[in-house]
């Protein structure tokens, strides 16, 4: 049985050790790292699954910028992840409802553009498609064929030429407050 509920500050380090468990311990080399630097994440969209060992996956979001280059103009959009579920539990659907779940959640929040680094062969099914065949970089120049979007039918396109920054107001980390479960337990 397993439970959606916020993610709290008590469960940084179990989620440290899952993402460093999943990923390994240079997760942290990779350019989606470079976007999270001195920016809060989206409290509302940081969600773990819960056990009765403890925290089964996990999931948060964060404010970025697309910063069109022709036109010199930047928007705000989500950037998912990182996500990760425990490899004791990976293929039971874990991953794929919080994905769903917090997909969800982020529309109610009026979030139209969500972008992510990943494999597209599996974010396909959440509705995510190649940015290809505009040119959007991400810090370090990395991991930009791996850029993925998805976004409302009522937004421009993404720009032609662009990079992915740091939200332009960035905060400083705020402690999570305890919350009560956003859902009830389920089972997959």
């Amino acid at each position: 049985m397993y439970t959606f509920d916020q993610e709290r500050l008590s469960d940084n380090a179990d989620i440290n050790s899952l993402l460093d468990t999943v990923f390994g311990p240079d997760r942290e080399n990779k350019a989606s790292y470079a976007l999270r630097d001195a920016v809060a994440p989206v409290h509302e969209l940081c969600v773990v699954v819960r056990r009765q060992t403890g925290i089964a996956a996990t999931i948060r979001y964060w404010r970025v910028s697309v910063s069109d280059l022709i036109t010199n103009t930047s928007e705000t959009a989500l950037l998912l992840g990182p996500i990760a579920v425990a490899p004791d539990v990976q293929g039971e659907g874990v991953g794929s409802a919080l994905i769903e779940h917090t997909l969800d959640r982020a529309r109610q929040m009026g979030h139209e553009r969500i972008l992510l680094v990943g494999e597209s062969c599996y974010y396909a099914r959440f509705g995510f498609l190649p940015v290809l065949p505009s040119f959007i970089t991400l810090p370090g120049g990395r991991d930009a064929r791996r850029l993925l979007v998805r976004q409302s039918a009522r937004l421009p396109s993404l720009p032609a030429v662009g990079k992915l920054e740091p939200w332009a107001e960035a905060q400083e980390p705020r402690a999570i407050p305890p919350q009560k479960s956003l859902r009830p337990a389920f089972a997959v």
